[in-house]
């Protein structure tokens, strides 16, 4: 009986430890893919930062025709997206962002090269708060809980803001090249 239940209790510690080990694999992925795609070398073409450097602080209010959106105003709109994001990853149940509200789509306009390098900055923090939140907690985080106050998970969360960011990259290089040539 000793034996059978020693069994247990190492199996049951066996299984903790993949559990743990996988989780944190799961992490080191996400912070790996939020790096890369931020700044980093990502499969698929440049990274965010590595657009942002070709981009002139003097075209960031531009919009094309039929558009509201500037680099400017995506640029803000990527940081409240984030700031949602590490609000969720702290546990804040009040946070919340209407789609197409001002907290989604706020007016931005930069004025000076200060100013740009200062949106900039902000966005930054973002990166590097959420990649602190996700390595402090690497060991006891579950991606698979619910995020607070929402129907989705931690992880579907974090893969989200990715895809959010790779999407709105793609949509600054566009705007970007157009605007350089009018």
């Amino acid at each position: 009986m000793y034996n059978a239940l020693t069994n247990v209790k190492a199996h049951s510690q066996n299984e903790l430890v993949k559990e743990e080990r996988e989780m944190n694999n799961k992490i080191e992925k996400l912070v790996h893919t939020l790096k890369q795609s931020y700044n980093g070398y990502p499969w698929y073409g440049d990274s965010l930062i590595k657009k942002m450097s070709t981009v002139n602080f003097n075209i960031v209010n531009k919009t094309l025709p039929n558009s509201n959106n500037s680099i400017a105003t995506i640029i803000q709109h990527m940081i409240n997206w984030r700031v949602f994001v590490i609000e969720k990853m702290i546990g804040n149940q009040t946070i919340d962002i209407n789609i197409v509200s001002k907290k989604d789509w706020a007016n931005i306009i930069i004025n000076t090269e200060l100013e740009w390098t200062v949106l900039i900055k902000k966005l930054s923090s973002t990166q590097n708060k959420i990649i602190e939140i996700l390595e402090e907690q690497m060991v006891n985080t579950d991606l698979n809980n619910k995020v607070t106050g929402e129907d989705y998970s931690l992880e579907y969360l974090l893969n989200g803001i990715i895809q959010h960011d790779i999407y709105h990259a793609g949509q600054i290089g566009l705007l970007h090249a157009h605007l350089k040539t009018i």
